[in-house]
């Protein structure tokens, strides 16, 4: 990957030199506004090749899942009764990337650069098998706050980075590592490094972006803790994401009577300093490993070539609600928790192609959109 470069420059030119920096072909970043002691929300952006066939899935209480989508290695994977009704962004049918459940604890991974694909923490007898495109729904069935999911990850599993099945006309953004909120404001971030599992958890780790290690974005962003706007990095390297996502945060005002709606604009106006619009060109660097990925896709329509941030979300952790904004809609849609019925004994429903929302004709709530599908989405083909 290209490195970062450094610019003394406004923001205001930040587009006009946009070609010149550096672009990760696996892009993300994720910010906690935990701040404000009355509200607290998280937003992220997805950015990649494609949209990855998302759909939006609706998991009730009193669903049974395991660990692992391989029916043969389950003997030695954790399994679980959903507790806390919960939605979530699953990538092609089958790796859950983004949600938040009824408790008020919100969950995400994003694209790690300095791991790799098939590490594990090593096992022993005392725990059970978590695969990474389970960790996402294993946080938000299972647990109401940061601090049990904590505990349990350190104490109960070993978790493990899978690949993509390359040639099925899919492919996983892996590895991954993990961000965790609850609506006390407690934070934590996860990754595999050298085969151990690192945890840095508190309400301080607000941001997160891909490389490099955890230790060392912070290290880098406390170079830029008193830096004056016109000297914010400028590229969109994780680093740099990293630095304006960490500078904007801090400078949200409240919004006054803790109006939530007020709070999703400015989250929204806080991830377009890291957002990478359409068509943006990939490095020369990236020129290559792009094109592989635009090339191995089932469906060449649902790329623009090189890397967008092709949908946002943002989870109210207070207010139990969830946004989802589409790189190909004007508007967001969204899901109200107090709406929705995740009792015992309701199906698991879905919204598939949840991106296409604009296309086909709909805006704002998303309930009505959901569609009843049998099994769990785990059951569902892989799309």
């Amino acid at each position: 990957m290209m490195k970062a470069n450094y610019l003394t420059s406004s923001v205001g030119t930040l587009f006009a030199v946009l070609v010149l920096f550096a672009i990760d072909a696996y892009s993300c970043t994720r910010v906690f506004w935990n701040t404000n002691p009355d509200l607290m929300i998280v937003g992220r952006t997805e950015d990649y090749v494609t949209a990855s066939h998302p759909s939006f899935v609706a998991t009730p209480r009193g669903v049974q899942r395991w660990g692992t989508a391989d029916e043969a290695k389950r003997s030695k994977a954790i399994s679980w009764t959903v507790k806390y009704g919960n939605v979530a962004i699953y990538a092609n049918n089958r790796f859950p990337n983004d949600g938040i459940n009824e408790a008020g604890l919100t969950a995400r991974t994003l694209y790690y650069l300095e791991g790799e694909p098939n590490e594990i923490v090593a096992p022993d007898s005392k725990k059970e098998k978590l695969d990474e495109d389970h960790w996402v729904s294993f946080v938000l069935d299972n647990f109401a706050t940061v601090a049990e999911a904590v505990d349990a990850i350190r104490n109960q599993v070993y978790i493990v980075s899978v690949v993509g099945k390359k040639g099925s006309g899919y492919s996983y953004a892996t590895p991954k590592h993990l961000a965790m909120a609850d609506a006390t404001g407690d934070s934590a971030i996860v990754e595999i490094q050298d085969g151990k599992v690192k945890i840095f958890h508190g309400e301080e780790f607000r941001i997160l972006t891909n490389n490099p290690a955890y230790q060392e974005q912070l290290a880098n962003a406390e170079k830029y803790k008193d830096i004056q706007q016109e000297n914010l990095p400028v590229s969109w390297s994780g680093a740099d994401r990293f630095v304006r996502a960490d500078f904007f945060l801090r400078h949200f005002p409240k919004p006054r009577k803790n109006d939530a709606p007020t709070a999703y604009g400015f989250m929204y106006s806080g991830l377009s300093s890291v957002v990478m619009p359409a068509g943006l060109p990939s490095p020369e660097e990236d020129a290559e490993l792009v094109k592989d990925l635009v090339a191995n896709l089932k469906d060449p329509d649902e790329t623009y070539g090189g890397s967008s941030t092709y949908w946002q979300s943002i989870s109210d952790l207070t207010n139990k609600h969830y946004r989802f904004k589409s790189l190909i809609a004007p508007s967001d849609v969204y899901f109200e928790f107090e709406d929705y019925n995740f009792a015992e004994g309701q199906p698991v429903r879905l919204i598939k192609r949840i991106d296409l929302y604009a296309q086909q004709g709909w805006s704002g709530d998303m309930i009505p959109h959901l569609v009843e599908i049998d099994g769990d989405i785990y059951d569902q083909p892989i799309e």
